[in-house]
């Protein structure tokens, strides 16, 4: 019987190892992530989530040098520390001069020095890589992974994307023999997107980020050089207001009703107050779901998104060949410039400086493009757009170019 019993007790050992291997397998991660080792904790989520996701990410390289650790990475640290214990070393700045491109510069990254020589250290990097990028509560493969912002993990010898998660893992690029930093066997390299790096995804605050505005082209041109002008002036107006999902233009001529984008929340400034309010005046674009703005290029789109301001609150439909324009973002998930241009135009000009988490305003005289339209980007994260247009220029009477205007 004691034998008997010890079999019995043996197959029970090995079944439940199979099944912890074959759970590693379908949360995405290689079977060599298992440990033999005693199973280790999953991080606990700290509040209760909502049922929508954060937008899926893309990949965001190093765009800055500003190395103190931003606030997303310092939470995930400390989830970190506090499910693995708070002896674990964890680096995140990296010096501006120090190698290559890295989101150590931006303070987006950070380095988990567990080791997979270790048997608890192999064993806490796979229970944790299991919760991230396996299926969530609901079920949903890497949902850990988007509410936190994870762009990439490096881990072993390995390589996983979360802007390319059908991959899985793969080899790590310039792995040599035997270098386990090199080769990410000394430690987890983890890098956040701008979004992650905010602190403001659904793991830390239980809303979601609304997704990214489409990038739209125009193949409209810009009136020729005239000569310098007063604007005219008109009652402000409120041209367009992403977070009202109002204003945005598909380009080459017509509005667009782009996809539905979900949900977001309402028309406050969650960071700094309500926003001051001008009317949206009734008009022919179409209103969209609430979309944020994101760099021009993601795509391979060399324009960002579109804004028709002629043909509204008294600014005459043709014959407009600049318009006076205050640009307000609102709630950077990075450290940004908006940039602002007339399809046509070869050079943009930076409008508003803002910085995480923060708002900021400017003001510009932009050439109109011959469909009507004005143009806008930003450098890095996603941002919440409001333009308001004030006065505008007659053909003739507005070099086309466009010009700053200094507070």
């Amino acid at each position: 019987m004691a034998g008997n019993a010890n079999r019995a007790d043996t197959s029970i050992v090995t079944l439940k190892r199979s099944i912890a291997m074959a759970l590693v397998v379908v949360a995405g991660l290689s079977p060599i992530f298992a440990s033999p080792a005693s199973a280790a904790p999953a991080p606990r989520v700290p509040l209760a989530l909502p049922a929508e996701y954060d937008p899926a990410p893309d990949y965001e390289g190093q765009v800055i040098c500003s190395p103190a650790p931003k606030p997303g990475t310092r939470k995930l640290l400390t989830l970190i520390k506090k499910t693995y214990g708070q002896n674990q070393y964890i680096g995140t700045s990296r010096a501006c001069g120090n190698g290559g491109t890295s989101e150590h510069k931006d303070g987006r990254a950070l380095d988990w020095m567990t080791n997979i020589r270790s048997p608890k250290g192999r064993a806490n990097a796979t229970a944790f890589l299991s919760w991230l990028i396996g299926p969530d509560k609901a079920g949903v493969r890497a949902g850990n992974a988007t509410r936190l912002g994870i762009m990439y993990i490096g881990w072993n010898n390995k390589f996983w994307a979360a802007y390319s998660p059908e991959r899985g893992w793969i080899q790590l690029d310039g792995c040599p023999k035997g270098n386990d930093t090199t080769c990410h066997r000394n430690h987890m390299h983890i890098s956040l997107t701008w979004d992650g790096a905010s602190g403001r995804t659904s793991m830390w605050d239980g809303t979601v980020l609304a997704p990214f505005c489409s990038s739209a082209r125009s193949d409209a041109v810009v009136l020729d050089a005239g000569r310098a002008a007063a604007a005219i002036p008109v009652t402000p107006f409120r041209a367009l207001n992403t977070r009202r999902g109002f204003g945005l233009s598909a380009g080459s001529g017509g509005w667009g009703d782009h996809d539905d984008w979900g949900d977001h929340r309402d028309d406050q400034d969650d960071w700094n107050g309500p926003v001051d309010g001008l009317p949206d005046p009734p008009a022919e674009p179409v209103v969209v779901a609430p979309c944020r703005v994101r760099p021009a290029g993601w795509h391979g789109d060399d324009e960002g998104i579109l804004t028709k301001v002629t043909g509204l609150g008294g600014v005459p439909e043709t014959g407009v060949a600049a318009v006076v324009v205050k640009v307000t973002a609102l709630g950077s998930t990075a450290p940004a410039d908006i940039t602002v241009w007339a399809p046509g135009e070869v050079k943009s000009e930076v409008v508003v400086t803002v910085r995480m988490n923060h708002n900021g305003h400017g003001s510009a005289i932009v050439p109109v493009a011959s469909d009507g339209t004005i143009a806008f980007s930003t450098s890095a994260g996603g941002t919440d757009l409001v333009v308001d247009v004030t006065g505008y220029f007659v053909a003739g009477d507005q070099p086309n170019r466009t010009a700053i205007v200094k507070p």
